[in-house]
C-alpha cells in the first residue's frame, strides 16, 4: 500500500517507480495536474495501471526495500483482523490498546486516550456505553430533570435506559 498525498511524497514515488515519463499522457488525458492531490485522485486509476508493472516485477521484500530507500510512504497491505493478529503497533503490547470485555461481544481490541501527562497514570480503556445506561444520568445531571419528571418520560416511552430506577 503506498500513499502519495502530499508533493514530497509524489516525488518520491514517482522517483522510485520511474514513472515519470508517461505522467504528461495522463495529465493530457485526464485533463489534470499530477503535482495536486485531488487531480491524482481523479486519474488514480490510471495511475494504478502505471504503478502495476513496476510491483509485478518485484516481490514484496524487493518493492519495499526500493520505496522504503526513495522515502515514499508505503506500508504493507493488512486486513484489519491481520492488523489486530500481527501488527505490534495495535497489539496489547502498546499502552494505547487494551482487551476490554464489551457487552454481548466479549473481549474486542480497544483503544484508551492518546493523551499521557507527565505524573499521571494512563485514563484506563473503558468499554463504550450500552443504549440507554446513562440516559437518567443526563436527564438529571444536564437537564437539570427531577426524579419525577424523568419517570414521567420514562412512561410515556419519550426515553429509556438500560436499567428502569
Amino acid at each position: 500500500m503506498v500513499v502519495a498525498i502530499t508533493a514530497r511524497q509524489w516525488r518520491s514515488l514517482v522517483a522510485a517507480t520511474g514513472i515519470e515519463e508517461y505522467l504528461p499522457v495522463v495529465e493530457k488525458a485526464f485533463g489534470v495536474r499530477l503535482d495536486r492531490e485531488g487531480d491524482r485522485y481523479i486519474a488514480r486509476d490510471a495511475i494504478g495501471a502505471l504503478l502495476a508493472p513496476w510491483f509485478a516485477a518485484r516481490t514484496a521484500a524487493e518493492a519495499g526495500a526500493e520505496l522504503a530507500a526513495a522515502g515514499v510512504c508505503w506500508g504493507p497491505y493488512q486486513t484489519f483482523a491481520e492488523a489486530l493478529e500481527q501488527d505490534p503497533r495495535v497489539s496489547t503490547a502498546n499502552p494505547l490498546f487494551a482487551d476490554v470485555e464489551h457487552a454481548g461481544l466479549g473481549p474486542l481490541r480497544t483503544p484508551g486516550s492518546p493523551l499521557v501527562f507527565t505524573g499521571l497514570e494512563r485514563a484506563d480503556h473503558l468499554r463504550p456505553p450500552l443504549v440507554g445506561e446513562h440516559t437518567d444520568e443526563i436527564l438529571a445531571g444536564v437537564l437539570g430533570l427531577s426524579a419525577r419528571e424523568i419517570g414521567g418520560l420514562h412512561d410515556a416511552g419519550v426515553v429509556a435506559s438500560q436499567v428502569r430506577r
